[in-house]
């Protein structure tokens, strides 16, 4: 007897994000899938904050291995919180900069990287500081970093600014500074025998991660300048942290906002993430468990313990001990049990 019965056809790699990743509402927004397909098939929409397909798709099944939050990716990384490293250290800049956070020590160990020839081009998040919208740069001249420093809670595109970098055969190593989201993807693949992922990571040289806890997506500026009574463009600089948003003004002026009361801007995918620390990087910087004025170094690879100690030669920054990791541990749980795991 004939078996009548229609085959499903077999879904195209995008296909198999779109259902379990996006409809889901655990997209991340680190763009990985965009930067890593070698045909543009995907462009992200900022509003339902996810990707979709804007071309036909060649099945190189790139994206599936960029991809942080699919059930089998989810799968490969630990829910342990400092992850493997290599030290702790604090750190800060030699060099200061009113708009530098705990310590400015990101900012060093990317103008040393530029400085000494360990890389062609970094990239950041920038910010419009008119408008305060965040936006990737790709910055060669370690001069023009100090615009780029402070914190960014908006936007997370400095991933896909790889695909020009990938075709611009003059640069040939990048640092990049990403959140725990973006980083896993660089993480990810960089463990993938696909040609394209092998294209792209082989240009970073240092992939530096931030603590992140949660980001927010573009409304909430809006929110903030009308809850402060101030203009954007008043605005220095922000921190997230201890419970609450801390907005410092030109002026000198603090003001601060209750994170709670800003939980409806957050982005739905950073409420499925399981990384506070960025551990699938060379180098983590974060601010909790720092000494005053300093920021916490986590050296993961050779790589990036390389980077820090070149730095720490040339006196770009400044390094100690004395971190508290069971600050570090404590928050970290307390994401991963907010998220659900």
């Amino acid at each position: 007897m004939l078996n009548n019965a229609i085959a499903t056809p077999a879904l195209q790699p995008f296909q198999e994000l779109e259902q379990s990743v996006w409809k889901k509402e655990m997209c991340a927004g680190c763009r990985g899938c965009i930067t890593v397909c070698p045909a543009n098939t995907l462009a992200y929409d900022l509003k339902l904050a996810r990707p979709y397909q804007i071309t036909p798709c060649v099945d190189c099944k790139a994206c599936l291995d960029a991809c942080p939050r699919t059930p089998a990716n989810m799968d490969k990384l630990s829910l342990d919180i400092l992850g493997p490293h290599l030290d702790v250290y604090n750190v800060k800049a030699t060099a200061g900069n009113k708009r530098y956070q705990n310590g400015g020590a990101v900012t060093a160990l990317l103008k040393t990287a530029l400085d000494e020839g360990l890389v062609d081009r970094v990239i950041v998040m920038g910010a419009d500081r008119w408008a305060q919208k965040a936006y990737a740069r790709v910055v060669s001249d370690s001069s023009s970093l100090d615009r780029a420093a402070g914190s960014i809670y908006m936007n997370n595109d400095a991933l896909e600014t790889m695909k020009d970098i990938m075709k611009d055969d003059s640069i040939r190593n990048v640092a990049i500074v990403g959140t725990p989201c973006a980083i896993q993807s660089i993480g990810l693949l960089r463990k993938s025998s696909n040609e394209y992922s092998v294209k792209l990571t082989q240009k970073i040289r240092f992939a530096i991660g931030l603590f992140c806890f949660e980001s927010f997506d573009d409304r909430l500026i809006p929110e903030v300048t009308k809850r402060l009574g101030v203009p954007s463009w008043r605005i220095a600089k922000m921190n997230a942290g201890e419970g609450r948003l801390t907005v410092t003004l030109r002026s000198g002026e603090v003001k601060t906002l209750p994170l709670s009361s800003l939980a409806e801007f957050v982005k739905p995918g950073c409420r499925k993430c399981n990384d506070f620390t960025s551990k699938l990087a060379d180098i983590s910087v974060g601010s909790v468990g720092s000494a005053a004025g300093s920021s916490v170094v986590i050296t993961r690879t050779p790589e990036g313990a390389g980077l820090l100690e070149i730095a720490r030669e040339v006196g770009a920054i400044d390094v100690a001990g004395g971190v508290d990791v069971a600050a570090i541990e404590k928050v970290g749980k307390l994401k991963l049990k907010k998220n659900g795991f």
